[in-house]
């Protein structure tokens, strides 16, 4: 085979290949629910993606599944492009944060986190055109930090006050007296912070770890150098009184020292997140949730894992490692809940062994801004107030010993302005038609569960799950049906529907040859037309000895075939194209011309 031919070969193969493709992404793409995120996977590079998908497919109630045009799908892929973009500027920042973008560049770094924000929020509202703007920002931003960053870390600066919320006081070394910390504050060794009531606070170090600050808490830093000969940073805090959660970077975690003083307790962390809460010097509570912690107090060195505990007091060896009690699961089948009110029940199972349970909410997805924490005794807290767009709700079960145990998975919770009115489903409804063969038939469907349904004027009940059923009867014809559904704000919505009792009359009113078909019992052999006048959403099924034949009608309820029937039995069936229901069949004998 010679070069050329070969070529040529190839050239065919490479087209057909085209063409299929072209062929595939010109059919529309139906899939179910719980496909959503492998949808999402296969069509953007991510799971995360789902809202844009589900922006804008097309949603079936009545089958839960969902449908991607082609133009859909081609957009979805093109926005695949902008997601890979923006995770490997994601990667870049992570490293431009161990580097100290944080601290050295810290404008820069807010820009391109609230980039970041804004195209999360795009994602979460399902705005790809957003997205596809934020993205396209994205790398000039972190272009400009890592510049800003090179240039400005030229200052032997540890930590800064990146977030605060309410009060909070700093203090210039051991002897200085406190005055107001605003955002962008810098600590060095030696400074305090302090907390009032109902006041946060986020210290933030060149090597991307934060120290999350609770309420009514004072805390020193003691030591704080770095190494810029490999970005290694040795650190030192004294938490004198309150709470504060710990949560080292990879790289804070791994190659740098953390010494946090608690009370009478002195840790070394080699987790990514841990908390200690004291009162005073003579008592410490201390939890790990990764990796572990080495605590020293009364010159006894003990070591907790991830998801133990201690507690040390003053003069004493530290308590053995206690298991902490386990992360509750939430009451919701998905992490994610969309709303229209103010107010949200949020639940959870009950954890053996648990004291209390804290439930904090956040506008924050890192819980380090605006953070709302509620202790109860119950499994089930009502949130008050929710603002419009995305809160992130987490809850831990405390045990007898005042150790808080991990938190639970984040709910994210979305809260839309109600302006739209309840939607109203019918089942197998096709082009405002409701096809039956009985006198009596029931109109079933969905809509809103707090709706107030009416048909026909009367009112229909609801159930939790939003379906209902109303009984129809003395049928004949066409009946005209009329759905109201209100919600409680006002908004309504209404529905047309007619309901066809089809009968013999209506479905065999045609010919076959020269014999009407609704009376005829036998049809002459030969080259034949049939064609009628129907309903949408009817498929006629025509079967004669071993021929078969299959025709749907059009918007207008048309149909027609041409056949050559064959001596022996005619079967014409009609069905519902949707269900394959049998409303009506006929068969007929078909004898041979003479």
């Amino acid at each position: 085979m010679t070069r050329k031919y070969r070529g040529h070969i190839i050239l065919l193969v490479l087209l057909s290949v085209i063409c299929v493709q072209a062929h595939a992404q010109q059919n529309p793409l139906t899939f179910q629910s719980k496909d959503l995120q492998l949808i999402a996977q296969r069509y953007t590079g991510s799971t995360v993606n789902w809202p844009i998908v589900i922006e804008m497919a097309t949603h079936n109630v009545s089958s839960n599944s969902f449908t991607l045009n082609p133009a859909d799908i081609l957009q979805l892929q093109n926005f695949a492009d902008f997601s890979s973009r923006v995770n490997e500027q994601k990667d870049r920042i992570s490293k431009l944060i161990n580097s100290g973008a944080t601290v050295f560049a810290n404008q820069e770094y807010i820009n391109a986190k609230n980039i970041i924000a804004e195209y999360s929020a795009a994602i979460d509202d399902g705005e790809l055109e957003q997205a596809i703007e934020s993205a396209g920002q994205l790398k000039e931003a972190v272009d400009l930090l890592e510049t800003t960053l090179m240039n400005n870390r030229i200052v032997d600066i540890q930590a800064q006050l990146s977030r605060k919320k309410g009060e909070v006081d700093k203090r210039i070394g051991l002897l200085g007296s406190w005055s107001d910390a605003m955002t962008g504050d810098l600590f060095k060794q030696s400074d305090g912070i302090r907390t009032l009531i109902e006041s946060y606070a986020t210290l933030s170090f060149t090597d991307g770890s934060d120290i999350q600050v609770t309420p009514n808490t004072v805390a020193v830093i003691r030591k704080s150098r770095i190494d810029k000969l490999n970005n290694s940073t040795d650190t030192e805090i004294t938490l004198e009184d309150g709470g504060l959660l710990a949560k080292l970077s990879a790289a804070g975690k791994d190659r740098s020292r953390y010494i946090l003083n608690a009370g009478p307790s002195r840790s070394e962390l080699k987790t990514q997140n841990f908390y200690a809460e004291t009162e005073g010097e003579e008592r410490a509570k201390l939890s790990n949730y990764d990796g572990e912690a080495i605590i020293n107090s009364n010159d006894v060195t003990i070591t907790i894992q991830k998801n133990q505990g201690t507690i040390v007091e003053e003069g004493k060896d530290p308590m053995q490692p206690v298991e902490l009690l386990p992360a509750p699961s939430l009451n919701w089948s998905s992490a994610d809940t969309i709303i229209n009110k103010e107010s949200l029940l949020f639940s959870f199972r009950e954890i053996e062994g648990a004291v209390n349970y804290r439930v904090q909410y956040s506008t924050s997805a890192n819980f380090d801004g605006e953070v709302t924490e509620v202790m109860t005794d119950e499994t089930a807290l009502t949130i008050e107030d929710l603002p419009l767009g995305m809160t992130y709700v987490r809850v831990q079960a405390t045990d007898q010993l005042g150790l808080r145990g991990p938190y639970s998975k984040t709910a994210r919770i979305i809260r839309n302005v109600d302006n739209n009115p309840p939607p109203v489903f019918v089942d197998d409804i096709r082009e405002n038609l409701l096809l039956t063969t009985s006198e009596d038939f029931a109109i079933e469907g969905v809509t809103e569960p707090d709706a107030k349904l009416t048909i026909n004027g009367k009112l229909v009940s609801i159930a939790a799950s939003g379906r209902f059923s109303h009984p129809l009867s003395g049928l004949s014809g066409e009946t005209t049906v009329e759905i109201l559904s209100k919600d409680p704000t006002g908004n309504q919505s209404e529905l047309k529907v007619t309901v066809v009792r089809l009968s013999e009359e209506i479905l065999f009113n045609f010919d076959i040859g020269r014999l009407p078909a609704l009376d005829a019992e036998r049809v002459k052999a030969g080259n034949t037309i049939l064609s009628s006048q129907a309903y949408a959403g009817i498929k006629v099924v025509i079967s004669n000895q071993q021929q078969s034949r299959t025709i749907s009608t059009d918007g207008q309820g048309r149909w027609g075939t041409k056949m050559n029937l064959i001596p022996g039995e005619l079967t014409i069936t009609f069905k519902n194209m949707s269900t394959d229901h049998t409303y009506l069949s006929k068969s007929f004998i078909v004898e041979a011309e003479q």
